[in-house]
């Protein structure tokens, strides 16, 4: 493999790299705008120039392959200088919106104004080009027109990622500007994504513009819950820790206010659907479900639950007893369920099993809405329960008395209302149910009892994907009122039963991995931020 210099480190790398590519791979920091991983190399904004030895002139490290040999030096006078013009070129007739734009603090020019210029602006503000703002490219993006810097990210998502088109370059030179090809909205079903790309205050968000500062918010990185490719993410909220604790983890009741794609070449590379950017919305649909019906507290509760289904075990069987789980619950909480309730549980409410690798597009969206359910057929919980559907007519002909329904609504589209109305039925058909759930449903009212649980966003565990990839989704915010994590609420059965079960998710998933065929040999900690691929994973996306 070539070697390269860098800064007096010598590096082997692959050949094809670009300067760029190895730099960031070294940690070797090199400021740019233009340059994405994802999107293509332009080479336009002249930030990430670099010295190369016995090349004259200066060359754009995002677009210069590496040779062997090669000595680059990333610190020079020479390219402090350069890098200096190019910013000072940039801000030239850059409007001074700082204090009232969405970008603040998250700000690209800001950032490398502080670590590479500092320079005294030599152009007169009251002589700044003027230009249309806050105008609406479409339903999610808000375009400001005197803060682009043209750096052309939008333009090439378009063109090389989505492969619609509709973002371009007109006019030239000083009059050249970012627009939308014959005015049409730009309404594709990825176009959040510019917002994320765009390094300044050019392209923000319609959901979450004027909503918070960036500073007050915390990022916690998980895995979006929309549908079963499990994209990556970080969600950006407001909740802090109590007591010196870990955001997430020990945290407060707090507020998500948006979701950002999160790098992960093997998932969904940088990109998230709008579908899936806006699902945490959902949890806003419903009145949130805080207590129990009783009003009486969880540990008073659950033992009266386990000695209702004990009492039904004993006078009608072992098999009258089962649950229903949901494929957006995590592998540990249906590991525990499958454990209590002695293998009789289910997780199909509709096709899910049929839909969960099917494409919607050729991008990222899959046509089941549900993040697990490749993990819970892993879990072997596909039987001969048979669904919703068949526990319904199990317990109608009182073949089931009792059960326990987690129910976790869809976050993205609607869960179907004859699944609606199966559930409802299949409650009335119990002598005895349980239903923890998210928020207040109608249908839920003729549960025996109702239990509230902990959402998406609000709970830590393991989901795998469509592909078989074994990814970490992460507590962002305290769960409402005295909802519980399910898999808490199954460990504390469990021990009423007489096995004692950590309520910590990675000492369960190391026992789910022992007995899980593919799962096998898998550590919690080293799923990491990215995941790790079972060995029945098939499929990356592309």
């Amino acid at each position: 493999m070539p070697k390269v210099t860098i800064n007096e480190q010598v590096y082997e790398v692959p050949a094809g790299r670009t300067i760029i590519q190895v730099a960031d791979e070294a940690g070797v920091e090199i400021p740019r705008y233009c340059y994405h991983p994802d999107i293509g190399i332009e080479a336009s904004c002249r930030m990430c120039l670099v010295e190369v030895e016995k090349l004259p002139k200066l060359v754009p490290s995002c677009a210069t392959p590496i040779t062997d040999g090669m000595v680059v030096r990333t610190q020079t006078a020479r390219v402090q200088q350069a890098v200096r013009y190019a910013m000072e070129f940039l801000l030239l007739h850059h409007p001074i919106d700082c204090p009232v734009c969405d970008q603040s603090g998250e700000c690209w020019l800001q950032d490398y104004y502080m670590e590479h210029a500092q320079h005294t602006s030599r152009y007169p503000g009251t002589q700044k080009t003027r230009r249309i703002k806050a105008t609406d490219l479409g339903p999610l993006v808000k375009f400001d027109r005197e803060r682009c810097i043209l750096c052309t990210r939008c333009v090439r998502f378009t063109r090389n990622v989505t492969h619609t088109g509709e973002i371009g370059v007109f006019n030239r030179g000083h009059a050249a500007e970012i627009a939308i090809h014959d005015n049409k909205p730009f309404d594709n079903p990825y176009s959040g994504n510019v917002v994320d790309i765009c390094p300044v205050g050019a392209l923000t968000s319609s959901d979450f513009r004027f909503k918070v500062r960036a500073w007050f918010l915390k990022g916690t990185n998980s895995v979006c819950g929309g549908c079963s490719t499990g994209c990556n993410l970080r969600i950006d909220h407001s909740a802090r820790a109590l007591g010196g604790g870990i955001p997430g983890v020990t945290a407060t009741e707090g507020t998500i206010y948006r979701t950002i794609g999160r790098r992960n070449v093997e998932v969904n590379k940088s990109w998230l659907c709008d579908e899936g950017r806006l699902s945490f919305h959902t949890m806003e649909r419903w009145p949130r479900l805080r207590t129990s019906r009783r009003a009486e507290s969880l540990e008073l509760i659950l033992p009266l639950i386990h000695e209702s289904f004990e009492s039904i075990r004993s006078v009608h069987g072992q098999d009258s007893v089962a649950a229903l789980g949901s494929a957006t619950n995590t592998n540990e909480a249906l590991f525990l369920m499958k454990k209590y309730f002695q293998g009789r549980v289910d997780f199909r409410l509709g096709s899910e099993t049929e839909t969960y690798q099917q494409k919607q597009d050729d991008l990222l969206r899959r046509v089941d809405k549900h993040p697990n359910t490749h993990g819970a057929l892993d879990l072997g919980l596909a039987g001969n329960l048979n669904g919703l559907r068949g526990l319904r007519a199990l317990a109608q002909s009182k073949q089931i008395r009792g059960m326990w329904i987690a129910f976790h609504p869809q976050l993205v589209g609607e869960d179907a209302s004859e699944i609606l109305a199966d559930l409802e039925g299949l409650i009335r058909a119990l002598d005895y149910s349980v239903v923890s759930t998210t928020h207040e449903f109608p249908w839920t009212s003729a549960a025996t009892v109702l239990l509230p649980m902990a959402a998406w966003a609000e709970e830590t565990g393991s989901y795998t994907n469509y592909a078989g990839r074994v990814q970490i989704t992460n507590r962002a915010v305290a769960p409402a009122g005295d909802a519980l994590p399910l898999h808490t609420l199954m460990s504390t059965m469990l021990g009423l039963s007489g096995v004692q079960v950590s309520t910590d998710p990675s000492a369960i998933f190391d026992w789910m991995a022992r007995e899980t065929q593919g799962y096998t040999g898998l550590d919690y900690t080293a799923l990491g931020a990215l995941g790790v691929p079972t060995a029945q994973e098939t499929e990356t996306v592309r």
